[in-house]
C-alpha cells in the first residue's frame, strides 16, 4: 500500500508566522502541548511541532485547504 505524501502547509490546521517565531507549527487540538479555550488567550497557545509530526509525510490528521476563488470571482463578489 502506497500512502500519499502531504506537506503541512497545506493543511488546514497548519499556521505560520512571520520570520519563523516560535508559534509556527500544527494547530490541530490533539497535536499542541498547550492550549487555551478562551479567545482572549489565543496568543499563549504553544502548536505541535509539524516537522516532527509530519516526520514521513503520512500525517493522519491532514486535511486539505480550500482553493482560492479566482481573480474573477473574488473581483465580481466585491463588486455586489
Amino acid at each position: 500500500m502506497v500512502t500519499k505524501k502531504v506537506d503541512c502547509h497545506d493543511c488546514v490546521h497548519f499556521k505560520e508566522a512571520p520570520y519563523h517565531a516560535p508559534r509556527t507549527g500544527c494547530y490541530f487540538p490533539d497535536f499542541m502541548p498547550q492550549k487555551q479555550k478562551d479567545a482572549f488567550l489565543k496568543e499563549q497557545e504553544i502548536p505541535g511541532d509539524h516537522r516532527k509530526l509530519n516526520l514521513r509525510g503520512d500525517c493522519p490528521k491532514w486535511t486539505a485547504r480550500p482553493r482560492k476563488p479566482s481573480v474573477w470571482k473574488r473581483l465580481f463578489a466585491s463588486e455586489i
